[in-house]
């Protein structure tokens, strides 16, 4: 089927299915549960029903006689969007249909009012069968969609943009699934916990009740439903769902948000406790956050033990590894983030309470940040901790660790960070020391106009110096890792271009200098064959055209055999050749040939995963400009801050 056919089929079956849906259960609803609708309602969605469903029947039957004719047609992105997005509609409406119909169940038992909003002329009854409707009606439908679902993923397994999309559509109804879920714990602590206090309102807390139990019926199963399903797809025998950077996603991002959430509350907490301490009228109720850490506590834990199960499942050790990784720096990062807050907060307390009384607002600033502080710090130094051991260990995970991209982006972005506060607080501050001066007027006092500054500007050096000594360190420990290896690396290239390998030496022994690789150019000479024969098998990396495993030409079958026997690694030049192209792989000109090549060794020698180096596409270039704006935006609010 061709593209502009298949949009137009699966778009108008799309369409005329949700319109006759909704008006089938319009429809049942105005007969059974009381809806109230005038006879011209009746007969719209009558005229909708029989003009829609037709039109649906017709399109879908069309769309499903194809896909029986044409496998293209099954497999196709376009028909698995629209499958999982139908799924996905009624899914979702029948959700929130069950949630009000377990609500109004509630309401019955424990005594409260039951109506549909604005709808109260309906009685209980009528209001149970009003959603009890739209759930049948929708269930039905949902399960047609996911019957075909089923059936199109026997006939062609879903892969690659298919099986993106069907990740999409399970993890956001986990995600859906677990915040109800998260939410009703929390919610249903919290009115346990006011339930030891009199004098509070009954009525409301039967509301409270009855509104975060329903959440908790119908988010939990949900959630196991959709994160079972999950499961089950990570332990099949493919590695593609395993490899996947969308679980990776839902699942980091779960834990960022349990842990920003937990440290932020747990700052709460220890705020009030410090506000006591120091003789200030406390604020706000210990109740209202506990059950917050509570419930973020286990949303952190339990992901925090599928994150370590996944790494012992991973049959890799380098994904392992990426995945203790991305966690371990994703919790620090939080961490670190709110000791620093604390942590500078308190020293401009402690410079501007030399210029000005001890007054009840600095120690307010002083119960906050200190509270900050020693929330943050457990939350930074036990993972940085562990991230740091690993890091300075003399072994190859010890050099994995130092090179990889997720330490790094740790290290530079708080580089970052610290260069810009010191940036932006030198500039306020000698702003203030000119304008005092030059006699500004309404300047105050200069150590308290300062002091926030200052205490920015002393904590962004430290964490400068901190971690560019980090990176120094591992910057050393690298080169004489990397110094080691290459004395002990045999490197040999073996080609009919002299050129070409000699091009490629002098690139290797400008960003490896202690790289002596050996060229071979074929053919070989009868007398000096078997020395180079002997240097294969000797070789530790062996780097040339595709050619030299494959017999003929210049490629004699005692070389060709060497090559394939040698237990070096062997890195293969996708070289253009008459009556022979590569799939999927685009023809270079000599200069990228070397390029990719040199990049290709270097990356071997540093323990690195081999990857071509691909141009960045338009779209990730405007996404890059984006983030760039939005983040020189939100490093601009300080400033804008000193200067207001």
């Amino acid at each position: 089927m061709n593209t502009a056919r298949r949009w137009y089929i699966l778009l108008v079956s799309a369409i005329s299915l949700q319109a006759a849906t909704w008006a089938i259960i319009a429809l049942l609803r105005n007969l059974l549960a009381g809806g109230g609708g005038s006879v011209g309602f009746v007969a719209f969605q009558i005229a909708v029903i029989v003009i829609a469903l037709p039109l649906f029947l017709v399109h879908w039957l069309w769309a499903q006689r194809l896909a029986d004719r044409d496998i293209n047609e099954r497999e196709a992105s376009l028909r698995r969007f629209y499958l999982y997005g139908m799924a996905s509609g009624f899914l979702s409406a029948g959700i929130a249909n069950a949630y009000s119909l377990v609500s109004s169940l509630l309401k019955m038992v424990v005594g409260e009012s039951v109506g549909n909003y604005s709808n109260d002329y309906r009685s209980p009854v009528e209001t149970i069968l009003y959603h009890l409707i739209a759930i049948l009606v929708l269930g039905a439908l949902f399960y047609y969609q996911q019957r075909v679902i089923a059936d199109d993923a026997k006939v062609s397994p879903e892969m690659g943009a298919s099986a993106t999309i069907r990740r999409l559509y399970v993890f956001l109804f986990g995600a859906w699934g677990l915040t109800m879920a998260t939410l009703a714990i929390i919610h249903l602590l919290r009115w346990i916990t006011y339930q030891f206090v009199r004098g509070d309102v009954v009525g409301q807390d039967n509301v409270t009740l009855v509104t975060e139990t329903a959440r908790l019926l119908i988010g939990a199963p949900l959630w196991l439903l959709f994160w079972r399903w999950a499961q089950k797809l990570f332990n099949s025998p493919g590695e593609e769902e395993r490899a996947s950077a969308l679980r990776k996603f839902y699942l980091y991002a779960s834990v960022f948000v349990a842990v920003l959430t937990a440290v932020s509350n747990a700052t709460i907490v220890l705020a009030g406790f410090f506000r006591r301490m120091l003789g200030l009228e406390s604020l706000g109720d210990i109740r209202g956050p506990l059950p917050i850490i509570f419930g973020m506590a286990l949303l952190w834990a339990y992901h925090a033990y599928v994150l370590r199960a996944e790494a012992n499942r991973a049959g890799e050790a380098p994904r392992q590894a990426s995945i203790r990784r991305l966690y371990l720096y994703l919790v620090a990062a939080v961490g670190l983030a709110a000791l620093l807050v604390g942590f500078s907060g308190d020293i401009s307390v402690l410079i501007r309470s030399f210029a000005q009384t001890f007054s009840d607002s600095l120690r307010e600033q002083l119960a906050w940040f200190t509270a900050a502080l020693i929330a943050g710090l457990p939350v930074w130094i036990l993972p940085w901790r562990q991230a740091q051991l690993g890091a300075v260990a003399a072994t190859p995970a010890g050099a994995d660790e130092r090179r990889s991209t997720v330490r790094k982006n740790y290290l530079y972005f708080y580089l970052f960070v610290a260069t810009i506060a010191v940036l932006s607080s030198a500039v306020y501050i000698l702003y203030r020391i000119l304008s005092l001066i030059l006699g500004e007027p309404g300047t105050g006092n200069l150590l308290t106009g300062i002091g926030q500054a200052i205490a920015y500007a002393l904590v962004g050096v430290g964490v400068w110096l901190y971690h560019g000594a980090v990176l120094r360190g591992d910057g050393q420990a690298n080169r004489f890792e990397q110094s080691a290896r290459l004395e002990k690396m045999r490197v040999l290239f073996l080609g009919t271009n002299a050129n070409f390998g000699k091009s490629l030496f002098e690139r290797l022994q400008k960003e490896l200098p202690g790289l002596s690789p050996e060229l071979i150019v074929l053919p070989l000479e009868k007398d000096a064959e078997a020395a180079a024969l002997e240097k294969i098998r000797a070789a530790g990396l062996i780097v040339g055209p595709w050619q030299i495993a494959v017999a003929g030409g210049t490629v004699n079958a005692a070389v060709a055999q060497a090559v394939v026997d040698s237990p070096a690694h062997k890195l293969l030049v996708p070289a253009q050749a008459p009556g022979w192209d590569w799939a999927g792989v685009d023809a270079m000109d000599t200069e990228s040939a070397l390029m990719q090549t040199a990049r290709a060794v270097k990356q071997f020698m540093e323990g690195e995963e081999i990857k071509p180096q691909r141009p960045m596409s338009a779209g990730s270039i405007i996404g890059m400009i984006v983030g760039i704006l939005l983040l020189l935006i939100l490093l601009a609010i300080p400033i804008i801050s000193y200067f207001g």
